[in-house]
């Protein structure tokens, strides 16, 4: 049809989306296609309520679509539903709960043996899972992860205690103590039966704090494996040398040699069908999801060629390509995501608990609530406590946790290389291995300069102290010339710049030789990266990541990092602070009321979920909160401190935190002084940032050199207003 030019031009506005414009709109459009048709457009009439209604329908579905749309989008989205769902696109999987973890110290007493050493044949050999309970709250229960093996005498972490001796001195009983590494939970069982199969089957647990997945049997003696995806089928399995038919001690090998150090566990893979998945949804609800394979009576995925539903209908190249070749392992194409249970009962074994009440305090895990022999027996007689607090407990992700975690998880497919790298997937450490709160990624030694010239200086000094022993030998230098190079000597060795030589010199210079060891491996790796963490306590305050959490972190992270990146890890710093605000109320306020509001919106502020290594804090950003609270008619100041107030006239000595919010002092030499208030962290100059000349503006607070994270610990005792 040619074109008609006395057609006209389309008059609708594709902008316009919400209810006002798209009742413009229709009035235009009416106006223009239809003006010898209606030309009433008042209120009340009757075509206006039809083009209203039209408006209100558009402006609905641009609604649902705007938001359909926005929801697909990981930055925007909000339901925590498809937050998960698109996480899980991403390859993150979602934790329901965090656990706590904590090292164990279990004790058994035995006699001793005629020659005067313990007898290791009378003790134990205890299965994991030992169990042990709070005794501050008996709700909270441990279970040890590994066996605690008492047989072991070559290289036990504590070595044995004579607890027991005879007329003349010989022993006659021992204290054997042996570590082991507990996790905050308890184990329980469920049942599903299963009759007719159907691909990707799911189970679903009926608790919604479960932390992992030790288990799953079927009622025909079959173990089925927990795997990343289903198209995973080779997985790892250990075996305790108690349940190896082939081992006797941990000494032995399969093939009955004996090695000189104990390896208890011994680890191979194996490729199986039968396999699951874990989902976690909206709810903190955890689904055990199962392969595509239904096989027919008779048949195993072992065999070459597998006759599943599909044989016969699905051929490759389809019906009209009859010159293709049938491909004989075609069955095997459909059982690559593994095996649908058929006809049997699965029973799951899991662990649930964890949270932030989990995270118990020291020499609070001494009640022993179950304990098992190995191979078989009971266990009594023995004891145990936690000489470190429980740590790494936490709640469930939060929906902003969810989308930060994804996107970085995302962003490497797995593989850590930069610094947002490492960081993201230290958050995304598995709960069961442990919590980690709060992060740091650099370049290795980038953040150390202080520790690096102590370095410096001890090597510098000791070059010279062996040039000047040299020159001591020298047939030709007379007796005023040695004792000149005696007193150089002592000078290089006077550590403390004191003029003298003291113990303090000497164990000066052992901290920093010290250092200097720490930092070098027998294997001559040279590391790459460096991880500053800290973790929570059960009181939600930051405190230094537990030992066995940083080792689980770095097994961890050998799976992802590169083969030429070395991680080394150390305890980040926390910065304590207060907080001061002067205020001026309105007349008709209650001025309690009004500081009571200030204090609670500040403290919300100032959650220790917001705050980060290296953050910024902008302290007119308090002020413009307080601005806001109901019943302020003005701010004066807001100080951030730990000890003066800076913005208050004479200020300088004004002290309003006493004793001040700091306990360790770091010396410019990289040295650390200690004060008496140990529930507090760093010394942070929080006055260079309030002064006349502020160093970045006035009330920017800058981070600290080294990586450290500002806590506001207790903010019923460290925020402080005055109502005017």
């Amino acid at each position: 049809m040619p074109y008609n030019k006395e057609l006209k031009s389309s008059n609708v506005n594709y902008i316009g989306r919400d209810f006002n414009d798209l009742k413009t709109s229709l009035i235009k459009y009416t106006k223009t296609y239809f003006p010898n048709t209606y030309q009433d457009f008042n209120e009340t009439s009757p075509g206006m309520m039809l083009l209203e209604l039209s408006a209100y329908v558009g402006d609905v579905l641009n609604f649902y679509v705007d938001n359909q749309y926005k929801e697909m989008l990981l930055p925007l989205s909000e339901e925590r539903r498809n937050i998960i769902t698109l996480a899980k696109s991403q390859g993150y999987k979602v934790k329901p709960t965090t656990p706590s973890y904590v090292i164990l110290t279990v004790k058994q007493d035995v006699g001793a043996l005629s020659d005067g050493k313990p007898d290791y044949a009378a003790a134990y050999t205890i299965n994991k899972g030992m169990q042990v309970s709070s005794i501050s709250n008996p709700d909270v229960t441990f279970e040890t992860l590994e066996v605690v093996d008492f047989k072991l005498s070559g290289s036990a972490e504590i070595e044995p205690i004579v607890s027991g001796q005879d007329a003349v001195g010989l022993p006659t009983t021992y204290t054997l103590a042996r570590k082991v590494k507990s996790v905050s939970g308890k184990t329980t069982t469920h049942q599903f039966a299963i009759e007719t199969p159907s691909k990707f089957k799911k189970l679903t647990l009926p608790e919604n704090n479960v932390i992992e997945i030790l288990k799953v049997s079927d009622s025909n003696g079959n173990l089925w494996h927990e795997v990343k995806t289903l198209a995973q089928d080779r997985v790892p399995v250990e075996k305790h040398y108690t349940s190896d038919d082939n081992r006797t001690t941990s000494y032995t090998t399969t093939d009955g040699n004996v090695v000189k150090l104990p390896v208890p566990y011994s680890l191979e893979y194996i490729k199986t069908s039968k396999r699951f998945v874990v989902d976690v949804d909206e709810t903190n609800k955890t689904h055990l999801i199962f392969g595509n394979g239904i096989l027919k009576n008779g048949q195993s995925f072992s065999s070459q060629f597998l006759a599943v539903e599909q044989i016969g209908i699905n051929i490759p190249g389809g019906e009209e390509d009859l010159n293709s070749e049938i491909d004989p392992l075609l069955g095997d194409a459909y059982g690559t995501l593994g095996e649908a249970p058929a006809y049997v009962t699965v029973t799951v074994e899991y662990r649930i608990g964890g949270g932030i009440n989990s995270n118990v305090s020291m020499n609070d895990l001494t009640n022993i609530v179950s304990a098992a022999a190995l191979p078989s027996g009971n266990v009594t007689g023995i004891l145990v406590t936690n000489n470190t607090a429980a740590a790494g407990g936490s709640s469930g992700e939060t929906i902003e946790e969810i989308r930060q975690r994804s996107m970085g998880y995302a962003s490497t497919q797995g593989r850590c290389v930069t610094k947002e790298d490492f960081e993201a997937r230290t958050l995304a450490l598995p709960a069961r291995f442990g919590n980690i709160a709060k992060v740091y990624a650099s370049r290795s030694g980038a953040v150390r300069n202080a520790q690096r010239q102590k370095l410096q200086d001890l090597v510098d000094r000791l070059k010279e102290i062996i040039n000047k022993n040299y020159q001591m030998f020298d047939h030709g230098i007379d007796v005023a010339g040695r004792a000149a190079l005696l007193n150089d000597i002592k000078r290089l060795l006077d550590a403390n710049k004191d003029g003298g030589l003291n113990p303090d010199d000497f164990l000066q210079l052992y901290e920093v030789l010290e250092m200097a060891y720490a930092n070098v491996t027998q294997d001559d790796r040279l590391y790459t990266i460096d991880l500053y963490l800290l973790s929570y306590d059960n009181s939600k305050t930051l405190i230094n990541t537990p030992n066995i959490v940083k080792q689980n972190l770095k097994s961890y992270l050998n799976e992802h990092r590169m083969l030429t990146d070395q991680i080394t890890i150390f305890d980040g710093y926390v910065v304590n602070f207060g907080i001061i605000f002067d205020i001026v109320a309105l007349s008709y306020a209650n001025k309690e009321d009004v500081r009571l509001r200030c204090i609670e919106a500040t403290k919300k502020y100032f959650v220790i979920d917001t705050m980060q290594f290296k953050q910024i804090l902008y302290t007119n950003e308090v002020e413009n909160l307080l601005m806001d609270v109901d019943g302020v008619k003005a701010v004066n100041y807001v100080t951030l401190t730990q000890d003066i107030d800076y913005n208050a006239e004479g200020s300088g000595n004004t002290k309003v935190f006493t004793p001040a919010l700091y306990n360790t002092l770091i010396n410019s030499d990289g040295t650390t002084s200690t004060g008496t208030n140990t529930s507090y962290g760093y010394y942070y100059n929080f006055g260079e940032f309030y002064g006349l000349e502020p160093v970045a503006g006035r009330g920017v607070v800058l981070p600290a050199y080294e990586p450290a994270v500002f806590e506001l610990k207790n903010p019923n005792q460290n925020i402080k207003g005055i109502v005017r």
